[in-house]
């Protein structure tokens, strides 16, 4: 919940503040450093999405509840900084797709690598 709390409330906190007007217009030296974050965020989401199978495969196969639930907090962490990596490139002027592509990674890697159930 942490994880996901975070995210969403400086997602909206950005959004607010770019509707708003109270952020400036990057000039045209921020536009380009934009450009590649926007690459960054794209790279990173595949990233982390190739991540959460790996570690979820680990967590699967992990001995004792302890143990995977540390690999699902390894399994979640990339998936969480393309999120945030998006917004950041939001708030400093970038396209609202570019944030909603990170938070849509980090809902997928979330939905990989769930918490597997205890087998009984």
């Amino acid at each position: 919940i942490a994880l996901i709390f975070g995210v969403a409330m400086f997602t909206a906190l950005t959004v607010f503040l770019r509707q708003s007007g109270n952020l400036p217009e990057p000039d045209a030296a921020a536009l380009e450093r934009i450009t590649y974050m926007r690459y960054g965020v794209w790279g990173l989401s595949a990233l982390a999405v190739a991540w959460a199978f790996l570690w979820k495969a680990r967590a699967e196969s992990a001995m004792s509840e302890q143990g995977a639930a540390s690999s699902m907090g390894l399994a979640w962490a990339p998936g969480e900084g393309a999120a945030i990596l998006g917004v950041v490139t939001h708030f400093l002027g970038g396209p609202i797709a570019t944030m909603a592509f990170g938070i849509l990674a980090f809902i997928v890697v979330l939905l990989i690598a769930r918490i597997p159930t205890p087998s009984r």
